[in-house]
């Protein structure tokens, strides 16, 4: 189940390897590879940042129409 706090980590992380990915830059040849995989990894994180985000949004709309049809 996806929470709150689990949306926050999330963000955190992201976060974070966009400005690891940010101070390394491009200039550096040796830290290319992992410049890389830091931005990637950016990337993989902020897909499911946004697909989390939009299935607890749905899930809640889900949850109080379904308590409003009840009343």
């Amino acid at each position: 189940m996806v929470t709150a706090k689990t949306l926050k980590y999330l963000a955190a992380v992201t976060a974070v390897l966009f400005a690891v990915g940010a101070l390394i830059g491009e200039d550096n040849d040796v830290l290319w590879i992992v410049d890389d995989i830091v931005w990637f990894g950016f990337l993989l994180c902020a897909v499911l940042l946004i697909a989390l985000t939009v299935a607890v949004l749905v899930r809640g709309l889900r949850s109080s129409s379904s308590r409003h049809a009840e009343s």
